[in-house]
């Protein structure tokens, strides 16, 4: 899915959310590259991915 959306002509990052509870989301976001900066949608975290290609 990210190398798809990063097809896209104006597609420069990815962001998710996730509770901070669910380890399994945060481990599995971590390992794709995805970067917590401390942002927050309400009670989700919101983790970035930047796109390089």
């Amino acid at each position: 899915m990210i190398k798809e959306i990063a097809k896209l002509p104006d597609a420069t990052k990815v962001v998710v959310g996730y509770r901070p509870e669910n380890k399994g989301a945060h481990h599995l976001y971590a390992s794709l590259g995805f970067v917590d900066y401390g942002d927050r949608f309400g009670k989700e975290m919101a983790v970035i991915r930047y796109l390089t290609e």
